[in-house]
Formats: structure tokens, sequence, C-alpha cells
């Protein structure tokens, strides 16, 4: 029995995707300036979402790799170099990145649970290196580093979480990163309560 040229064609591409990496078939990552350090790093984040399954965390998939500046999440999630030896902490910040983009999936729930926060934490510190840049991005980024933070550990390991936990601490965003650590209960119950968490 001869089989059609275009069943063999489609049996060829469904093998050949789901042998793809998770990142190459599902990651659309471009290079800011194509430099090596950018190259580098565009084949360590593959290789991280390979080996590690992060589908639940990722809601963009368009990803622009820039070492010429720091990471942020709009318009476009964009990542720089730094981390290209540490891959915990790009985990991290790729995690951290991309819930930016999950609470701004779900605006309702977010504003409600940012109520909350500003009611909890009517002050916080606000520039580099404790805060954010504004006490509204203080008060979201207590969200974000939760989910960040809750993200590792399923992902890599509580170990790996407290490392960064350490780490973060000392580098930026330093009180709110403390703040989240000494306050995890509470944080994630406003996030449960709201139904924000993954």
């Amino acid at each position: 029995m001869s089989t059609s040229p275009v069943r063999s064609i489609v049996a060829l591409l469904i093998a050949t995707a789901l042998a793809l990496p998770a990142s190459a078939a599902g990651l659309n990552i471009s290079l800011k300036h194509g430099s090596a350090h950018e190259q580098d790093l565009q084949k360590q984040l593959e290789r991280l979402t390979a080996a590690h399954d992060l589908s639940t965390w990722i809601q963009t998939d368009k990803i622009v790799v820039d070492e010429k500046t720091i990471p942020h999440s709009h318009p476009v999630l964009t990542l720089h170099t730094r981390h290209f030896n540490d891959d915990g902490a790009l985990v991290s910040t790729f995690i951290h990145e991309q819930m930016h983009w999950w609470l701004s999936k779900h605006p309702r729930q977010t504003r409600q649970a940012l109520r909350e926060i500003r009611k909890r934490y009517p002050a916080l510190p606000v520039g580099y290196p404790d805060g954010a840049d504004s006490l509204a991005a203080s008060q979201e980024h207590l969200l974000v580093i939760f989910l960040e933070l809750d993200g590792v550990e399923r992902v890599l390991g509580k170990a790996e979480h407290d490392r960064l936990l350490t780490f973060w601490s000392s580098d930026h965003y330093k009180k709110l990163y403390d703040i989240v650590a000494r306050d995890r209960e509470q944080i994630g119950a406003i996030l449960r309560k709201h139904q924000l968490m993954l």
C-alpha cells in the first residue's frame, strides 16, 4: 500500500516539529546587534527552555536580546546578556519579565490585587537599587517578584530559589525582594484571592 506524497510531507513536518526543542518551536528570538554575546545568550535561552518546561510562565513568545539595555517586558520582552554564564539568573529574569505580561493580560484581577497591595504597602522604596522607578511600579513589582520566585522554585528547585533570592536582594529591587521574602504568605494570599497564581 503506497502513501500519498502529501501524507508523507505532513508526517515529516509533524515529526520535525516534535523533535524541535520547545524554544525553537515556541519562541521567536531576535538579536538587536547580532553580537557573539547575544548569540550566546540566544543559545543559552534555547537550551534552558528545551531542558525545563517553562510553558506555564511564557506569556509572550517574542523575545529580543539586546546587550546594551536592561531587561524589560514591554513593548517587546527584552533580555540583556549579563547572565550568559548563570542559567538560574537567566531563567529568573525571563520569568520576571514574562510575569509583567501575565499581569497585563489580566487587568481586572491585577487592579484588584494592587488595591490590596497599596493598602498594605502605602510606602515602598523607589529608585535603584532598592525599588522600582515609581511607587506604583514598586507596588506592582511585589506581585511580579512573588510570581518570579514561585516560578523559579517550581522550575529549578528550592536551593536555586534561595540562591537567587540572596543574589537579587543584593543586586536590584533589593528591598522589594526582601519584602516578598518576609511577607511571602500575605502576598501569595492576595495573588490567590484574585486568581493570579499560575
